[in-house]
């Protein structure tokens, strides 16, 4: 929604730039009067959002990223798209509202019903005033008001002589503070305030260089077993890590503790240490 909406800013503008002929017609075609209001509404509430009348259009850039695009961040395109419209488009109905029944009361001519009513500041300001209003990260929500604190005067300028802009811009505000207070839209900000950044799991620490040795002479062919050490293939797991002083374990500690492996636990501790022999009988001769 954002990208679309700066994508219009900069078109509107090149074409101003190209030929201000005929987007000087295209602005009054699609301004927000109560005459065109009447007959297409739709158009002429889209059609006014990317015009900008005078002046650069690199403020209205910047203003639009942050207000529309850190709403959008934060409850989603579509709460941000209902936001931005919907105050553009109240605040537009509440301006035009006034003025005619002003221009009615006989307080206003009625050539001040045919007036240029253009812009994207409705929905900018509403966006703002809504992201201001919500539940949205710290640093976001502060650059939003010190921004909402820097614009506002002059946003509501003329509002206490009825003026229009003054109407339209005092009712944008306060329509998107109102839409902060939705719960759906405040679910959707908390959840996106507390959702905890990103962590990148830790790159596992370097083994030590005794340790890489000596596994690698435990592990090595042909390197005799140290008396009272396991010598047969399988007796240590791959996946053990190496004794501090690089042997492989003893059988011992391999066996278990139960009672009734005690005489197992004994009997390799024996044969381990060359005490014992199963060899050692003698065999019973031969009888024919």
């Amino acid at each position: 929604m954002t990208t679309a909406l700066l994508t219009l800013l900069l078109a509107a503008r090149v074409l101003r730039g190209v030929d201000p002929h005929r987007a000087t017609r295209w602005q009054w075609a699609t301004s927000t009067t109560l005459h065109q209001m009447l007959h297409h509404p739709v158009g002429v509430l889209v059609g006014s959002i990317p015009w900008v009348t005078d002046g650069p259009v690199a403020p209205w850039l910047a203003f639009a990223a942050l207000a529309v695009g850190g709403l959008e961040a934060t409850v989603g395109s579509v709460a941000a798209l209902a936001v931005a419209f919907g105050g553009h488009t109240a605040a537009t109905l509440i301006s035009e509202g006034i003025l005619g029944l002003r221009v009615v009361t006989g307080d206003l001519p009625s050539s001040a019903l045919h007036v240029l009513d253009v812009g994207p500041s409705y929905a900018a300001g509403a966006a703002l005033a809504a992201l201001v209003a919500l539940p949205t990260p710290r640093r976001l929500r502060t650059v939003a008001g010190a921004t909402l604190v820097a614009v506002a005067p002059a946003m509501m300028y003329g509002v206490t002589d009825g003026e229009l802009d003054g109407i339209g811009h005092t009712a944008a505000l306060a329509l998107g503070a109102l839409a902060a207070v939705i719960p759906a839209l405040r679910r959707r900000a908390a959840r996106a305030a507390a959702a905890p950044a990103p962590m990148h799991a830790p790159a596992p620490a370097p083994a030590p260089a005794h340790a890489l040795s000596a596994s690698q002479s435990a592990t090595s062919p042909g390197s005799p077993s140290p008396p009272g050490f396991a010598s047969p293939a399988g007796s240590m797991s791959p996946t053990e890590p190496p004794s501090p002083a690089g042997h492989r374990l003893p059988v011992e500690s391999l066996s278990s503790s139960l009672p009734w492996q005690r005489p197992r636990r004994w009997m390799a501790r024996a044969r381990a240490a060359h005490c014992w022999r199963l060899t050692a009988f003698p065999r019973p001769a031969n009888r024919h």
